[in-house]
């Protein structure tokens, strides 16, 4: 019936119908899904190779991410599915399991006669873009993304495992608000490789880092005064402190990060005494502080009573760095690390090292919160310390940074960088005829993602002309370097001159 309706068969002259009939319709019929159709252009085919495991689940994964990231935007028609398996290698029933999964996701629905569209989940971007810097369809050098693309098989094996430990933990009760012990003592020893010995009992297990900073803002709002925090600080502090109303103070910054003196005349001037602070790897600067400068930190704190509150997740599988800053002053610190930058983001898993005078205080505050968190999760986390897996995927991620962090000071070359070699991002300096939002705009409509340094700055201090661009949008380089490429060309141009308002 498709041919009746292509051809005007009442208006053909006898010559017509011989053509149409002998030539024409036999071509027609003979490029059928056996001898499939050559598209007009080329469609989307996904890098599986370096995904482990079963082929229809690589697939399966491959659509879904480039659906979240917007590389396949909604409507957008996925290739029919003799056409991919011939690109990819695979069966056309492999194509076909993945396809059917991702439906079962509710990311595509399927059309007889016409094929798979992602599907148009309206309101999906309003709820999961929370920074407004990612634009979907650009090259995300805003957000997070582990350089690593073949954990699947490691998480996997662990999942197995936990499968088999859940007759160890009691399925059928709430575990304990600061997480069950054989999970504590994990996290005590995950710390231990930095040279803080912690006992299990002062650990509390959390969802990552973000729960731990919400925790400990709660936990400490009873000091009253703001928080003091450097010049320019973790977003996510930034957005915790707006939802709990709390003024944060910038502190003076230099190459070490918070500057003691800096620190001591703000406490004096605002009567704050919670410090939050990164002393390695600081986010988004990437700066380092010396043992001598948190010792000099350490000493204000204990003179002046201070608490303190040290980030250390972005550096958790650097060993070969300073000891925290909790091993200078164990008695005042709340430290907490988590296994999201550094094995998996998939692992919402962090742990906080609380003075023995903060446990219970802050246990309350985890079970006010979320009465617990989730033991298997936990589990899983636990099994990959203990067996060394943690600390080898840890291990690659560093190396993989390293060798990115090279990339671009290659490709940025005669452009200031600041950040450090285990960081997931750096700091690009801009010259003085950028505004930080105005490069973050034609960084956009170049199609890159990047952060303006608004993003960190705290109190009134002018935001520097810089923007933070991560390392690593994707695993195999490729977008890193056509990202920073687009990036150091729009460095050499000029902003568009804005209209003038009269």
């Amino acid at each position: 019936m498709a041919l009746y309706r292509r051809f005007n068969f009442s208006a053909m002259s006898q010559i017509e119908w011989v053509l149409l009939s002998y030539i024409v319709i036999p071509e027609m019929l003979h490029k059928t899904e056996d001898n499939p159709l050559e598209p007009d252009k080329e469609f989307w085919v996904p890098d599986i190779s370096g995904i482990g495991g079963p082929r229809y689940l690589a697939l399966a994964g491959a659509i879904a991410n480039a659906i979240n990231s917007g590389v396949l935007p909604a409507g957008a028609q996925l290739p029919p599915q003799r056409d991919l398996a011939l690109k990819l290698g695979i069966t056309v029933g492999t194509v076909g399991r993945a396809y059917m999964v991702v439906k079962m996701r509710d990311l595509v629905s399927g059309e007889v006669g016409r094929g798979t569209f992602v599907k148009n989940h309206e309101d999906m971007d309003k709820y999961t873009r929370f920074l407004p810097e990612s634009k979907p369809g650009t090259i995300d050098l805003a957000c997070f993304r582990f350089p690593i693309d073949d954990l699947i098989d490691v998480t996997r094996n662990v999942l197995s495992e936990v499968a088999d430990h859940t007759m160890l933990l009691p399925l059928v009760s709430y575990p304990p608000a600061a997480g069950y012990i054989a999970h504590r003592a994990a996290g005590s020893a995950w710390i231990r490789r930095l040279g803080f010995e912690v006992p299990p009992e002062q650990i509390i297990a959390c969802g990552g880092g973000q729960q731990a900073i919400l925790t400990a803002t709660m936990g400490l709002a009873h000091f009253g005064g703001p928080f003091l925090t450097e010049q320019l600080t973790y977003s996510g502090l930034k957005s915790i402190a707006a939802l709990r109303e709390i003024d944060l103070e910038g502190v003076e910054m230099d190459a070490e990060g918070m500057m003691p003196d800096a620190l001591l005349a703000a406490h004096k001037r605002t009567g704050g005494r919670i410090v939050f602070l990164q002393p390695t790897a600081q986010n988004p600067l990437g700066c380092v502080m010396s043992e001598t400068r948190r010792k000099k930190i350490a000493e204000i704190g204990r003179t002046h009573d201070l608490i303190f509150v040290e980030d250390d997740v972005v550096a958790a599988g650097t060993v070969d760095r300073p000891p925290p800053l909790a091993v200078y002053a164990p008695e005042r610190t709340i430290y907490f690390t988590s296994l999201s930058k550094c094995v998996s983001p998939a692992l919402r898993v962090g742990f906080m090292a609380v003075p023995p005078g903060f446990v219970d205080e802050f246990t309350n505050t985890i079970h006010s919160l979320t009465l617990a968190t989730s033991p298997l999760i936990h589990d899983a986390a636990s099994l990959m310390i203990m067996y060394g897996t943690a600390e080898k995927i840890a291990q690659r991620n560093n190396e993989e940074l390293a060798r990115r962090h090279k990339i671009a000071a290659e490709e940025l070359k005669g452009i200031k960088l600041r950040s450090h070699p285990s960081a997931f991002f750096s700091w690009l300096c801009l010259p003085d005829h950028w505004s930080s939002s105005e490069f973050l705009n034609s960084a956009q409509k170049a199609g890159v993602s990047v952060v303006k340094s608004e993003s960190f700055s705290i109190g009134q201090i002018e935001p520097p002309r810089a923007v933070r661009f991560t390392l690593n949008p994707d695993s195999n380089k490729l977008g890193l370097v056509e990202g920073m490429r687009i990036l150091k060309k729009i460095v050499n141009q000029r902003p568009s001159p804005q209209l003038t308002v009269v």
